[in-house]
């Protein structure tokens, strides 16, 4: 049997805290809360949305004067400011009617595609209760949507939010059951349902995903649409420079803003990949002992960049979705000439995969079910083919880089970890 002594007494070391020990102080972030992706920073620190900001200002600022706002669609590729706005303009318009006779409460949503109708309107109950004074229990699970929305959320906002609801959908295109949501947001007050305003945000980063939205939802959600463009290199400069103290003073070589901007330029100015390779860059500068946080480590951080995006898109699938994925990334590896794969192809390696982790693998039909949410997420492309010698079959393709996919799943998928001997 082997012996683990020694690795229980490395891992008890580094968990032990002297009494007055500063050796986990960053020498390099000083206020390392501003990197954070969910960080909802400051109007000062926001660059060149402030259209978006305005017009959903005064769309929200409706509800507090008896007007009727309209409910919002934002699109854009991903990092290009939508959430930001969003969550910006309803923390202020929380902020702005705390205390006053009339209150509204927001509610925001980041959805994957196993939510469903139920579990959406549970969640809105949760955030909407736990800023409530007098907040009623809302159960995990044991409660349909009717009695989520009817009795646990309604009431709490009539009693407590009388200025009314906005509720943020973020990513409505991964979403199961997107459709009825909307739908029923946007019918709540024609319902007589309530008495106080309901309002919508939907974001997306598929814009081709306006026709996946059914006409009778168009219809009563009457959205009004928002584009939001890439940001230039120049502005995504300002975005880090307006970062620039989280971390200590004289800890940035001149280059890193300048290359860091230049590398998410390069993918659609995406400002949410450049405040992540900014902050891994500090990271690793941090973690190898260094004072000063070079270009290098910018270099260095944009590999690892890949891998934590990728991981993200996959949250919340599963096991099966994964390991259908690993058994593509198996496929690449083993054929570098190809570059799409039949759903034969994908389902024979991934029972394979599924048995050596021991798991019993999902029939033919649940693969290509998943394989197409994938689709949807943006992990995987597909392409039909009609007709031919071989008649009708679908192929898949990994939209990223194969061993960035391949590492994320396996960093996310403790049996794929067990599997390759991690």
């Amino acid at each position: 049997m082997p012996n683990n002594d020694s690795t229980q007494t490395t891992v008890d070391e580094i968990l032990n805290v002297d009494e007055g020990d500063s050796e986990d102080e960053s020498d390099i972030f000083e206020k390392p809360w501003l990197l954070e992706i969910d960080n909802v920073p400051d109007a000062n620190r926001i660059v060149g949305r402030d259209d978006h900001i305005t017009f959903l200002a005064k769309n929200l600022r409706k509800m507090r004067t008896n007007s009727v706002p309209d409910n919002v669609l934002e699109w854009g590729e991903t990092g290009t400011g939508k959430t930001l706005v969003a969550r910006h303009v309803c923390e202020r318009l929380e902020a702005a009617t705390e205390g006053t006779d009339s209150p509204i409460v927001t509610a925001y949503i980041n959805p994957d595609p196993i939510s469903t109708y139920t579990s959406t309107f549970r969640k809105i109950a949760e955030q909407v209760n736990a800023k409530a004074e007098n907040p009623l229990d809302v159960p995990y699970q044991g409660l349909s949507a009717e009695h989520y929305r009817d009795q646990k959320l309604w009431p709490v906002v009539q009693r407590e939010f009388s200025g009314g609801l906005v509720v943020i959908i973020d990513e409505i295109d991964k979403h199961g059951e997107v459709n009825e949501v909307l739908y029923t947001l946007s019918r709540t007050q024609s319902k007589d349902d309530v008495d106080f305003p309901v309002v919508t945000i939907g974001i997306s980063n598929d814009i081709e995903f306006k026709g996946e939205i059914e006409s009778r939802v168009q219809s009563t959600l009457q959205p009004e649409h928002r584009t939001f463009t890439p940001y230039e290199e120049d502005q995504l400069i300002a975005i880090l420079e307006n970062r620039r103290d989280a971390f200590y003073d004289g800890v940035l070589n001149d280059e890193v803003i300048p290359t860091t901007a230049e590398l998410a330029a390069e993918e659609h100015g995406d400002a949410r990949r450049a405040v992540r390779l900014f902050r891994n860059a500090g990271e690793i500068a941090d973690e190898e002992g260094d004072d000063i946080v070079t270009a290098n480590h910018v270099l260095e951080a944009d590999e690892l960049v890949e891998v934590e995006l990728f991981m993200e898109m996959v949250k919340g699938t599963p096991l099966s979705g994964k390991l259908l994925l690993f058994a593509l990334t198996r496929l690449d590896r083993n054929n570098p000439e190809k570059e799409w794969f039949r759903t034969s192809e994908i389902h024979e390696v991934y029972q394979t995969v599924a048995r050596d982790v021991e798991v019993e693998p999902k029939g033919y039909n649940r693969a290509l079910e998943l394989l197409n949410k994938h689709v949807t997420t943006g992990v995987l492309e597909s392409k039909k083919k009609e007709g031919g010698d071989q008649g009708k079959f679908r192929s898949y393709s990994l939209q990223g880089d194969v061993e960035s996919t391949r590492t994320g799943l396996i960093n996310s998928t403790p049996e794929l970890q067990t599997l390759m001997g991690w």
